[in-house]
């Protein structure tokens, strides 16, 4: 009896060991308990499934990229991820069962446990990220790109021309997005649209531009013939609140119209929650900005309405999302503008698509995630955010070519009810808006 529980002792590592081979890849753990045929049955299918995946990645890569933006894509990944779940438990759990059955009293059993408790976090994790990622995706973008199609934000997006009218990017249509940052912060009673910048993408040469819109442009030309006698920025706000006059909606009436007095076509539009801004920030773990001037400005209230000022010097900084916004929104020190602050808008965007871009984001992804949920909306269809994020993967980010229109294209006057307002320059605007947005060429000349 005492010899027959010293060679059960010596034997019982073995399950264990097995349970951890199969772990390692199914069908290991079977191979050392002598089971080759069945050692074969599980491993040949996660093998076909290992070397499918290589093959992609290797052939496409910025395609698996930005399929990671289609939902569908990321479905069938979960589904992929649960099975192959399964398929591992089922090897581990059969390779520790050859050699000896579970049981509480023994050590191997526990040992197994663990792997068991190890496997199930490593594919409950991915498929949980990508989850977070599929939902992400249907709120932060319409669902659809057909005519009537319901959006997926609660913006209010209007229906989108059919697809056969939006930019072909696989075919290297250029897309033009019309990037607005709304202030919903604490005590805040309207929603101008402060911050209004036209991001372009040229798929068939890799460039990418921007040109701000200052807030306080008056007389744009609205897209039924009349004019906006009034400030650009209070434009979506005036139009979401009347949609008698104005049946595009906010968001569509404000596209139309700075399409109009760009003489552009505007694809698409964008809307940043300023909050949201800095919670992506920080969820990507800040970001480097080169400060060229000195800011100094006393009056600055951050984004919860306290007045806290905002001083910085020239130089290089790694920026939290508070100090990123505080950059983005600055605009009353001594030098200082629209003009200015839209500048380091541009500067800060283009920072950010660095970061993300590089790669660098896995561990934060859930931060990120529930942030770029709760600061952007769009219109842009779910279903086209994977050929644009393949164009953008291509495209060359360190080399954004930046506008602002300031004067001369846009001369400072005053009106009885707006105040301080910019009169454009419709021909010169329109001019700069084809060099960057257009079909006119590069910018020869910075502004």
């Amino acid at each position: 009896m005492t010899r027959s529980r010293g060679r059960g002792a010596r034997e019982e590592p073995r399950a264990s060991l097995a349970a951890f081979l199969s772990f390692l890849f199914p069908g290991l753990g079977q191979a050392y308990n002598g089971e080759r045929a069945l050692a074969t049955i599980l491993a040949l299918p996660v093998l076909a499934i290992i070397g499918t995946l290589l093959i992609v990645v290797l052939v496409a890569r910025v395609g698996v990229i930005a399929r990671l933006l289609d939902a569908r894509f990321l479905i069938g990944l979960v589904v992929l991820d649960l099975a192959l779940l399964g398929w591992r438990l089922v090897a581990i759990a059969q390779a520790h069962l050859r050699r000896r059955p579970f049981a509480a009293r023994r050590w191997t059993t526990w040992a197994t446990a663990g792997v068991l408790v190890l496997t199930l976090v490593m594919h409950l994790v991915p498929a949980w990220y990508a989850t977070l990622a599929i939902d992400t995706l249907s709120t932060v973008a319409a669902d659809t790109g057909d005519p009537g199609g319901d959006s997926g934000s609660d913006e209010g997006f209007d229906p989108l021309p059919p697809p056969s009218e939006q930019p072909e990017v696989t075919r290297g249509e250029r897309v033009n997005i019309l990037l607005v940052g709304v202030d919903f912060a604490p005590g805040r009673t309207t929603e101008l649209t402060d911050t209004m910048l036209i991001v372009s993408l040229d798929p068939e040469t890799g460039k990418t531009s921007m040109l701000s819109v200052p807030r306080d442009l008056y007389g744009a030309p609205l897209p039924d013939g009349r004019v906006w006698d009034a400030k650009l920025n209070s434009l979506m706000a005036s139009a979401n609140a009347d949609p008698g006059q104005f049946p595009l909606g906010g968001p569509g009436t404000l596209k139309a119209t700075v399409s109009e007095l760009l003489d552009v076509p505007i694809h698409y539009f964008a809307a940043i929650n300023i909050i949201g801004f800095k919670q992506a920030v920080d969820a990507i773990g800040g970001v480097d900005i080169t400060n060229e001037r000195l800011i100094d400005d006393p009056t600055y209230w951050n984004e919860f309405d306290v007045h806290t000022g905002f001083y910085l010097e020239p130089g290089v900084y790694h920026m939290d999302g508070s100090t990123a916004v505080a950059f983005a929104r600055s605009r009353h020190g001594a030098g200082d503008s629209d003009f200015t602050r839209s500048d380091r808008q541009q500067q800060l965007l283009a920072a950010i698509a660095d970061k993300v871009t590089a790669g660098n984001v896995i561990l934060s992804l859930p931060s990120l995630l529930d942030a770029v949920k709760n600061t952007i909306a769009t219109d842009v269809p779910e279903s086209r955010l994977p050929e644009m994020a393949a164009a953008l993967q291509e495209a060359d980010t360190s080399a954004i070519e930046r506008a602002v229109i300031q004067p001369p294209l846009v001369t400072p006057s005053s009106d009885p009810v707006s105040g301080y307002i910019l009169i454009p320059d419709m021909e010169g605007i329109r001019q700069l808006a084809d060099e960057l947005l257009g079909d006119g060429g590069p910018t020869t000349t910075a502004r």
